[in-house]
């Protein structure tokens, strides 16, 4: 008496007492059977009656489970078996035939661990087993499968879909058997249930119907393969010696990543004589590629294709053409990899990829961008979502290594609305690459939001290195925010053993060190990632240890067009300037204009477009800050205070001023105002190196655009956003204040200021929930930025009234009473 599988006793010992067992036949109800004699179970062949706690049912149809179920009493929910959860595990099959381990393998791939065919098998062993192909032919099989037989009635339909490994309704519709035959044999348990429809455990399938008939068999075989199921197309192809339709599908089903296994074992299923047919030298080509015989693969495809048919030809081309090109034999490569796309469909992609992917190699970036689009419009018709993904992630990888940005923005955002979230790693990155790609284009705000939905992807889905790239791309926006030690920081704690992202982290953690002056950390950086080709070479040059005119030749061979723009802006020779300006102005690269060596830029300028790209930016909501062209200015930066409050009091104006009015202003104690407004122009062109004031027809004008907190605070307060607001009025740890290093010279502005500051301020804290901390601390910065704001410590009051705290709440009704005495308002 055989016994229960393994991983079945668990479950049992667990169940509440009651076990339905499985209808299907073979399934070993008999090991069942003998587990609840033991526990003492009533073992029940009808339905359970109420009243009874514990049982085992073996039912007699599935129907009459679906027809309890729908009224079993409340509570006595059992656990119901199928077929799956009895069948043994090879481990177990082995150990029961040992030490027939040919004949145990033999038996357990047709059974696949069906309890019924275990006491055949072992006593065929015992006997002397028979070959191995044909052991459910023997005598003994038959007698022993004979009481898991259908009645008469329905033993003619269950022979005909024996033929079958699958039972489809196309199938049987097929095979001539009405639909209430099937639903009856799967209702009795003769056939048990298999994704996509059913099926007859294998050697009673193969005991009913031990040679398939050829042309039904191959009429099966490929409704089988059109609906999805080729790996039972090809079992019922083997069974029926049906080989050129076995070879021609198991070609166009098999690639070299099956493994050597899979495809050792295909070949040797071949009679000899097909074993040398076009079909199956291409098949032994796929062999000696998964096995490293780079040469042996190549002769077996150049063998097979003159012979094979001409729906298998592209895929023996793009074969070969894999072979060649890592061989190195790009022309070769290329043609093949050609005349396999011009078949189209997935073939045609997957060459067109090919073909893409070494064009890229040997720099031909507009050709392999043609290519790419060609598989991506094949993979879309032939509704591969995975793969069109996947070439346009590739063409957005070359149009951002080739610095063409603003193109790689719509292939990778193609791919996020492929992938829905589906593939969360493939998603992720793709989120991490737009966030680079925005960080480079000067979109700091784009990138941080991609971040983000990298972040919270890696973190649902566990994906630690996903947070590496994060972490990465973060670093990559402190450099350009000008806080190299943060970005140094966030380098140093990535740790992975991914060599791409070590290789990525290392060099921008070089670039790191060297803005923070440490040159032999960023020398030993760079070392680990010199990897990386140009980039790596470029970083060299920019430390001092490499030439920026190698570079540049480099940069041009390889198209890349950003490594360009950089190298070209540091070795700043005249022409390069300009080019450079050029290159940034074409591609969008406003990350450079940030760059330190931005400021060489600026002198060769010419018209207002060039230079909407270097405005200054302005803050004036805390300590003075201007940045220009990738330079930064503080209060004490300034040759006096009041050439700094003469370049504030136009930014903030947004318009020209008359001289006479802006010398009277701040110089109207000196003998000659107009010259000492002049001295201070000449003062600001000395120290920002670019003449930023503009004179014409007795009036001064910013040569350049403005950018200031202050403009966007208004903005933020006019539109309600508090999301911005709370940015703007956390600038600085302490309470927000308005030019606190200019009040006396600019008075005027900083009562403004002020004035948006305080309804900021209020607009902020009146958009937090009640009883939040965050309005209690937005209430508390309002009234250290305006004590005499009473409307505000009355809503303070409020607060700590509905949070209970009685005492909190007089001190503040306290200070708000001295406050109202003294205005002589109480």
């Amino acid at each position: 008496m055989n016994n229960l599988p393994g991983r079945l006793r668990p479950r049992l010992e667990a169940a509440p007492g009651r076990v339905i067992a499985p209808v299907d036949v073979g399934a070993g109800q008999e090991a069942l059977l003998a587990w609840a004699r033991e526990r003492d179970l009533p073992a029940l062949r009808e339905p359970p009656p109420e009243g009874l706690e514990t049982w085992l049912w073996w039912p007699r149809t599935r129907g009459e489970v679906a027809r309890w179920g729908q009224s079993r009493p409340e509570g006595a929910f059992p656990l119901i078996l199928t077929g799956a959860d009895m069948l043994y595990s090879e481990g177990e099959w082995h150990r029961t035939l040992a030490p027939h381990e040919r004949w145990a393998a033999a038996t357990y791939a047709l059974s696949g661990g069906w309890p019924a065919a275990l006491p055949l098998a072992r006593a065929l062993a015992e006997g002397g087993a028979p070959e191995e192909e044909e052991w459910y032919r023997h005598p003994l099989v038959a007698a022993g499968l004979a009481p898991l037989l259908p009645p008469d009635d329905l033993l003619p339909a269950y022979r005909t879909l024996a033929l079958t490994p699958l039972v489809t309704p196309e199938v049987s519709a097929a095979l001539s058997v009405a639909p209430e035959t099937v639903e009856a044999l799967a209702d009795g348990g003769w056939l048990w249930a298999a994704p996509g429809g059913w099926r007859i455990p294998g050697p009673l399938r193969r005991h009913l119907c031990p040679l398939p008939g050829g042309e039904a068999a191959r009429a099966v075989a490929g409704l089988l393969h059109r609906s999805g199921h080729t790996e039972g197309a090809l079992s019922l192809l083997r069974e029926a010696a049906a080989w050129e339709e076995h070879l021609t599908l198991l070609a166009g089903h098999l690639r070299a990543g099956a493994g050597t296994g899979t495809l050792r074992a295909s070949l040797r299923a071949l009679p000899p004589y097909w074993r040398e047919q076009p079909t199956a030298l291409y098949l032994a080509g796929l062999l000696a590629r998964a096995s490293g015989d780079l040469a042996r693969a190549e002769e077996l495809y150049s063998r097979a294709l003159p012979g094979l048919a001409p729906a298998l030809q592209p895929l023996a081309h793009n074969a070969r053409g894999v072979v060649r090109a890592v061989s190195g034999n790009p022309p070769g490569a290329l043609e093949d990899f050609g005349a396999a796309a011009r078949a189209g469909g997935l073939t045609g992609g997957e060459a067109a990829h090919n073909r893409a992917t070494l064009l890229v190699q040997l720099g031909r970036h507009a050709e392999a961008e043609r290519s790419l689009d060609e598989a991506v419009a094949a993979f879309r018709e032939a509704g591969d979502l995975r793969r069109e993904a996947r070439s346009l992630e590739t063409l957005g990888g070359l149009q951002f290594g080739r610095g063409l940005l603003q193109q790689a923005l719509a292939p990778y955002g193609q791919v996020l609305r492929l992938l829905e979230d589906e593939h969360p790693e493939e998603t992720a990155l793709t989120h991490v690459n737009l966030a680079e790609v925005h960080a480079l284009l000067g979109d700091g705000a784009q990138a941080r939001t991609h971040l983000e939905q990298a972040r919270l992807l890696a973190e649902r889905s566990s994906l630690p290195e996903v947070a590496g790239w994060v972490t990465r791309v973060q670093a990559l926006l402190a450099l350009h925010s000008g806080v190299p030690g943060r970005a140094r920081d966030l380098l140093e704690a990535v740790d992975s053993a991914d060599r791409s992202l070590h290789a990525e982290t290392r060099l921008l953690l070089a670039r790191a060190y060297r803005e923070l002056g440490e040159p032999d950390p960023a020398r030993g950086a760079l070392e680990e990632a010199r990897t990386l080709g140009l980039r790596a070479n470029l970083e060299a040059a920019l430390q001092g240890d490499g030439d920026l005119g190698a570079v540049v030749e480099e940069a041009r061979r390889e198209d890349a067009r950003l490594e360009l723009a950089t190298a070209l802006l540091h070795r700043g020779e005249p022409e390069d300037l300009g080019e450079a300006l050029d290159l940034i102005r074409t591609h969008g690269y406003r990350a450079l204009l940030g760059s330190s060596a931005a400021h060489r830029l600026v002198a060769h300028v010419q018209d207002d477009a060039s230079r909407a790209l270097f405005p200054l930016v302005l803050r004036v909501l805390g300590p003075l800050r201007l940045t220009h062209a990738g330079r930064t200015w503080r209060a004490g930066d300034f040759p006096t205070r009041k050439s700094a409050a003469l370049l504030v009091a136009l930014a903030l104006s947004g318009r020209s001023q008359p001289r006479e009015a802006l010398a009277e202003r701040f110089w109207p104690d000196a003998k000659n105002p107009l010259a000492s407004l002049q001295t201070a122009v000449y003062h600001l062109r000395s120290t920002f190196g670019v003449n930023l004031i503009s004179s014409a027809r007795g009036r001064l004008t910013l040569a350049f655009p403005v950018q200031s907190d202050l403009a966007d605070l208004q903005d933020a307060l006019m539109s309600r956003d508090v999301g911005r607001l709370a940015t703007l009025i956390r600038q600085e740890a302490g309470p927000p204040d308005a030019l606190p290093d200019l009040a006396s010279e600019l008075h005027e502005e900083r009562e403004l200021a002020e004035r948006l500051l305080h309804d900021a301020l209020q607009v902020y804290a009146d958009a937090q929930p009640e009883g939040s901390l965050e309005r209690r601390d937005a209430l508390r910065t309002l009234i250290t930025a305006d004590p005499l704001n009473i409307e505000a410590r009355a809503q303070l009051v409020d607060w700590h009234l509905g949070q209970g705290d009685a005492e909190s709440a007089g001190q503040e009704r306290a200070r708000m009473n001295d406050i109202l005495k003294e205005l002589d308002l109480g």
